[in-house]
């Protein structure tokens, strides 16, 4: 019996999204701000990395992502 091996051309995580769920990151800022009493500012940055690291996505792609794209200038 002979082993048989199929490849499958898996995309990126990245590759095959549009945006994150704001909604998620807003969430769990909120969530992080109540349970540490931290800055808005601060849960917010902890939760962007929370989701980076969640989905695998490097975290200056994730802030393009949320910012809606590129910015140039």
């Amino acid at each position: 019996m002979s082993a048989q091996v199929i490849y499958l051309a898996v995309p990126m995580l990245e590759a095959c999204y549009q945006r994150p769920p704001l909604r998620w990151i807003t969430r769990r800022a909120r969530r992080l701000e109540r349970a540490f009493h931290c800055s808005r500012r601060i849960a917010i940055y902890e939760a962007a990395l929370d989701y980076a690291c969640f989905t695998g996505l490097h975290r200056t792609r994730l802030l393009q992502l949320v910012a809606g794209g590129r910015r140039h200038g």
